[in-house]
């Protein structure tokens, strides 16, 4: 069912006598404003795309078992993630592209399959994503705001999903600074790929000896830093292109001799 560029759609009315259903699209519906709760519930449904519905300021819960493919991006009023009722293990792959969602909710981690996820949105908090089970790709952009902040009671269970699936970290301006090396840069001590440009670091800590799978490094332009503490044993590639306030001083030795730039 396809309702893409109905721009007087004001409203997805109850769906659920349509059960067989396994594709509903209304795309780029730019007077949409309510979608009924009967949407998130239909047993069949493949694919759901609301892209481009610049009005939608929330979205119903969703429990679709069979969905594959899930499409948010340029909804420019949408605040607040769906929550994800159930296993949701069908989605392998979910972009968020301009979102003003701050956070997404803990039940996002009910998204069992997930593998790839790109965040290009307002995000302040990202804790929840690192408790999909399967996500190995992560990458996000533009984000004006960062923290590590998770609940104590998921602290333990957050860092053995982390340490387990995670391979490649990319944060381009994302605004990060030594806060996010001092909180929870040690969560990412399993990746084998780590990007970090554009950020505010002055410092690569010491611990970044402990990461034994990364095998490349890129800091490039990141104005702010000044020190390299420690190199990762594996380390075969690594890009600081400019890096205005790193010297020689602030680089070891050891880090020159054993990097091949790219």
């Amino acid at each position: 069912m396809n309702f893409d560029d109905c721009k007087l759609l004001t409203r997805i009315p109850d769906v659920s006598d349509l059960q067989n259903l396994e594709k509903l699209s209304f795309e780029w519906c730019e007077s949409l404003t309510v979608v009924h709760d009967s949407v998130g519930f239909m047993t069949k449904l493949k694919t759901l795309s609301v892209e481009g519905c610049s009005k939608l300021t929330s979205f119903p819960p969703l429990h679709l078992t069979s969905l594959e493919r899930l499409e948010l991006s340029y909804c420019s009023s949408l605040e607040n993630f769906p929550e994800i009722l159930g296993n949701m293990k069908n989605i392998k792959r979910l972009e968020l592209i301009n979102l003003p969602i701050k956070e997404l909710p803990n039940l996002f981690q009910n998204l069992t399959g997930l593998k790839n996820l790109l965040v290009n949105c307002d995000f302040v908090r990202l804790s929840s994503i690192f408790m999909t089970p399967e996500l190995s790709d992560f990458r996000v952009y533009n984000c004006k705001g960062w923290e590590w902040e998770k609940p104590e009671e998921t602290q333990e269970q957050m860092g053995s999903i982390v340490s387990s699936k995670l391979d490649d970290f990319m944060a381009l301006s994302c605004n990060l600074n030594d806060d996010f090396l001092s909180t929870g840069f040690t969560q990412l001590a399993h990746v084998s790929y780590l990007w970090l440009q554009e950020s505010d670091i002055t410092f690569l800590p010491e611990c970044i000896k402990e990461f034994y799978n990364l095998h490349a490094l890129d800091v490039s332009d990141c104005k702010l830093l000044q020190e390299i503490r420690g190199v990762p044993p594996k380390l075969k590639h690594f890009k600081a292109k400019n890096c205005t306030s790193l010297t020689s001083s602030g680089s070891s030795v050891l880090l020159i001799q054993v990097l091949s730039c790219f």
